[in-house]
């Protein structure tokens, strides 16, 4: 390998390593804070296995130390509702609300927030909906589902989806580019591997080691440049490599969520 390449590969090897350190610890974040009708209910359905103080009731609603306000209310909001969305804005906060029995004369939440889920009457909380919409809402949705469990799956979700599509894009427009694609997709994936290594929190990092991550993850990315480029001699090259950097990405986050299984 010539110098040039060699300091490339070196280079290359340091920058996977140092995308794929602990997220986790560069991401402090505060807790989920609950107020309002039955917020001591979706505190424990919530709150199931997460850290203690992740998942709090405080009333009235308080946004300090908050990652995300969920504010209960069953009828139109009022005027502290108002005040409250006007004081989390001004800091950054979102504010999910969750109405219950809603009736169709009532206010409209998304006026306040775009944060907003339904409880039908009798039906419950929506407590998967309702997770899906904090890990939509807040700006570190890894490091909070590393104190929550149950936002694990729509943050996962959301990464790996994100990812592959990325990948794809990246496998595409770089077929009709000179630079090379494959250290943006592996970085694309690195990222990934990252962000759900922190979602799954300090515990199941410890079988993962950063270096053997990122180390397997740049030997993976040459493994699957040779097949895209046996593959493009007989199809489009966009196509193929689009198709090889999302199966890749795909296979990739299946595997990462395989060794955490087992853990």
């Amino acid at each position: 390998m010539k110098s040039g390449g060699l300091t490339a590969a070196v280079l290359e090897a340091r920058e996977a390593l140092r995308t794929v350190q602990d997220k986790r610890a560069q991401d402090p974040v505060g807790s989920v804070v609950v107020s309002g009708t039955l917020a001591e209910q979706l505190v424990r359905e919530l709150g199931a296995g997460a850290e203690p103080g992740a998942v709090v009731v405080r009333e009235p609603p308080s946004i300090a130390g908050a990652e995300v306000v969920v504010r209960v209310i069953a009828g139109d909001p009022s005027d502290a509702d108002d005040a409250l969305v006007r004081a989390a804005d001004a800091v950054g906060t979102p504010v999910v609300f969750v109405q219950l029995w809603p009736q169709a004369n009532w206010r409209s939440l998304f006026v306040l927030s775009p944060f907003v889920v339904e409880c039908r009457a009798g039906e419950g909380f929506p407590v998967r909906d309702i997770a899906r919409t904090i890990a939509r809402s807040v700006g570190h949705p890894e490091a909070l589902a590393a104190r929550v469990p149950l936002l694990d799956d729509p943050v996962e979700s959301s990464v790996i989806a994100t990812a592959i599509a990325r990948a794809a894009l990246l496998g595409a427009v770089g077929t009709r580019r000179s630079a090379p694609a494959r250290p943006l997709i592996t970085l694309a994936q690195l990222r990934m591997v990252s962000s759900l290594r922190a979602a799954e929190g300090s515990e199941g990092q410890k079988e993962l080691p950063p270096a053997a991550v990122a180390g397997a993850t740049l030997a993976a990315s040459f493994v699957l440049r040779a097949a895209a480029r046996v593959a493009a001699r007989s199809l489009p090259a966009p196509l193929v490599n689009a198709a090889v950097a999302a199966g890749g990405t795909w296979a990739l986050a299946e595997l990462m969520r395989r060794l955490q299984a087992r853990e």
